[in-house]
């Protein structure tokens, strides 16, 4: 399979999956350093009980739209060991000099999230706040055009 065979492979596999979550760039944009998620505290709540986190309904949408796709499954610890990533900071430096071939990586990223969020509420508000998932889709869209039209 040539090099070209396989891009036009890759990117008829992802552009399907990945372009609604591309209309949700210019809301993670604003968002982006927002606060993204309330705790509802109600006023009879006991001390000890705990707080409930609230999402934005957007962020609740591309999260459901994101698990539609079923690119984001929990191999992406498998991506982090392969790429050495290891904190925030190597998610940063590894989106911002992915490759084509990094695709994968990138998606993995957005996994760690995306999945992580079911348990660990906090993960989603990150996600959004720290523009995590801003910068992958940008990343995801700008190489899947590179070598073909423009996307949504």
């Amino acid at each position: 399979m040539s090099g070209n065979e396989y891009r036009s492979g890759v990117q008829s596999e992802l552009i399907p999956k990945l372009e609604p979550l591309f209309a949700y760039i210019p809301f993670l944009k604003q968002k982006e350093g927002a606060n993204t998620r309330m705790l509802l505290e109600g006023d009879d709540a006991p001390k000890d009980s705990l707080p409930v986190p609230v999402y934005d309904s957007t962020v609740l949408k591309f999260v459901k739209e994101a698990q539609k796709t079923g690119l984001f499954t929990r191999n992406y610890i498998y991506a982090y060991k392969k790429m050495n990533i290891y904190s925030p900071r190597d998610e940063r430096l590894a989106v911002s000099g992915a490759k084509f071939g990094d695709i994968d990586g990138v998606i993995a990223i957005m996994a760690k999230y995306i999945l992580g969020g079911q348990t660990r509420g906090v993960m989603w508000a990150e996600a959004v706040e720290e523009g995590i998932w801003l910068h992958c889709l940008l990343k995801l869209k700008e190489l899947l055009e590179m070598y073909d039209h423009p996307l949504a």
